[in-house]
């Protein structure tokens, strides 16, 4: 049988984010999440998340909104004048120009440990699996790499050779967001197979479903995208489709050496 990880980015960037990632658990195909521990909504959303102890829960490590976990006099090239990070936007323009926007592996390392010691000291425990939020800066991945072996974590990196505690690594998934500019149906990312996941024996998709609240509109342009996700994971079409190509759902917990 194949087998897929379907996992919900952004848990905790405000309520209504958790909320709708909740529900994609709760009635659609969405098996693991992983919480941005830097932002308000995340005390809150931790503790509904205690209603579902077989959601996997990691940590996502975010960079580009809100303030630092860390002390700001450690980090000051993650930040503007207002203490606030980065945003992506901005990291992206650096990133386009060939210059890593995060201008220290020293101080990518001291944020990421910072939302590592933060996320334990909000749950009690180690993440269940290590990712980053939105931007693929070297020195960020390096730091990511560094501390998942360092934290003994699962992580599944964007780095030759860097995975960690992995059994099997999974094959990523066609991306949804430019089909959805082509006009295709949330559902039909599965039902018609764009994603591509009906032939690959272990996949993974990213989906980034949620309701929205002032709060998104505020911090991101990735908005009504959410929306579609939500309907996308969430459809009995496409439960019933992974029923019909064999495809069993798992979580990062099925992929991790223990």
């Amino acid at each position: 049988m194949k087998r897929c990880i379907i996992k919900a980015d952004d848990y905790g960037f405000t309520e209504a984010i958790s909320l709708g990632i909740l529900k994609a658990y709760r009635d659609g195909i969405v098996r693991s999440t992983a919480v941005m521990v830097n932002m308000p909504a995340a005390s809150a959303s931790l503790e509904w998340i205690k209603e579902v102890p077989g959601l996997c829960l990691g940590l996502h490590i975010n960079i580009v909104v809100g303030r630092p976990a860390a002390d700001p006099s450690v980090v000051p090239g993650l930040i503007d004048e207002q203490g606030i990070f980065h945003s992506s936007k901005f990291c992206r323009a650096a990133l386009a120009a060939g210059q890593d926007p995060v201008v220290s592996k020293d101080q990518a390392l001291a944020e990421v440990e910072a939302q590592i010691r933060r996320f334990i000291a909000l749950t009690g425990r180690l993440p269940e699996y290590l990712e980053g939020h939105a931007i693929r800066s070297r020195n960020l991945l390096e730091a990511m790499a560094e501390l998942a072996k360092r934290y003994d974590l699962p992580h599944l990196s964007y780095l030759e050779n860097q995975d960690h505690k992995l059994i099997q690594r999974p094959q990523r998934a066609n991306a949804i967001y430019s089909l959805y500019e082509q006009g295709v149906e949330p559902a039909d990312y599965f039902l018609q197979n764009h994603s591509g996941i009906a032939d690959l024996p272990l996949s993974l998709v990213t989906l980034h479903p949620g309701y929205l609240d002032r709060s998104i509109y505020r911090m991101s342009s990735f908005t009504e995208v959410r929306i579609k996700d939500l309907e996308a994971a969430t459809s009995p079409q496409v439960k019933t489709w992974f029923a019909q190509q064999e495809i069993e759902l798992i979580s990062f917990r099925d992929i991790t050496k223990y």
